[in-house]
C-alpha cells in the first residue's frame, strides 16, 4: 500500500508509526514546489535569451573583425596601386602590354573585392573625398572644381580608404592649400 491509501488511526499516526501530513502542508509544499518550478523556468527563458544575445554578438563581432581586416589588406594595395599607375606612364611598347594586363587583373580583383576609385578630374571639390593639396587660378573654370589629381583616392564599399589628393581651381585667391 502507498502512503496515500494507508489507514489512518485517530491520532493522525499509520499502521508504521509516521503521521499522516496535515493536508494544508501538503498544500503549501505543492504552492513552494510551484513557485520554485516557476522560478527556475523563469530562469531558463533569461538564460535563452543571454544565450541567443551572445550568440548573435559574436557573429556580429566577428563580422566586423573580418571587415577590418579585409580593409587593412586593400589599404596595404594602394601603394602598389601607385607604383602600378606610375610604371604604365613611364612604360612604352611590349613591356606596357604585360603590365597593363597585370595592372588590370588586379583592378578587377580588387573591384569585386568593393574597392572603387573616386572620381575626382573636372569634379566639384567635396572635403569628404577630397583632400586639397594645392589652390590655383584658372580662368573659365568655375572655383571649387578638381584642376588635376595628384594621387588617386579610393573607397572601399561604404567608406574612404583614402581620399584623392587634389588641385583645386580657385580664382582671385590664396594659391596656397
Amino acid at each position: 500500500m502507498s502512503e496515500e491509501t494507508r489507514p489512518v488511526d485517530e491520532s493522525g499516526a499509520t499502521p508504521e508509526g509516521r503521521e499522516a501530513p496535515a493536508s494544508s502542508d501538503l498544500k503549501e509544499e505543492l504552492e513552494a514546489t510551484r513557485r520554485e518550478r516557476l522560478d527556475l523556468f523563469e530562469r531558463l527563458q533569461y538564460l535563452q535569451a543571454d544565450f541567443e544575445n551572445f550568440r548573435k554578438r559574436t557573429a556580429r563581432d566577428a563580422e566586423a573583425l573580418v571587415k577590418v581586416a579585409h580593409e587593412a589588406l586593400v589599404a596595404r594595395l594602394l601603394p602598389v596601386l601607385d607604383d602600378f599607375d606610375a610604371a604604365l606612364a613611364s612604360v612604352q611598347g611590349d613591356a606596357s602590354k604585360g603590365l597593363r594586363m597585370v595592372h588590370g587583373n588586379l583592378l578587377r580583383a580588387l573591384s569585386e573585392a568593393g574597392l572603387q576609385e573616386i572620381p575626382a578630374h573636372g569634379a566639384t571639390f567635396d572635403p569628404y573625398v577630397h583632400d586639397c593639396i594645392q589652390w590655383v587660378p584658372e580662368s573659365g573654370v568655375p572655383d571649387g572644381t578638381v584642376k588635376e589629381v595628384v594621387r588617386k583616392g579610393y573607397r572601399l564599399q561604404d567608406r574612404i580608404l583614402r581620399p584623392a589628393q587634389v588641385i583645386v581651381v580657385r580664382n582671385g585667391g590664396d594659391s596656397n592649400a
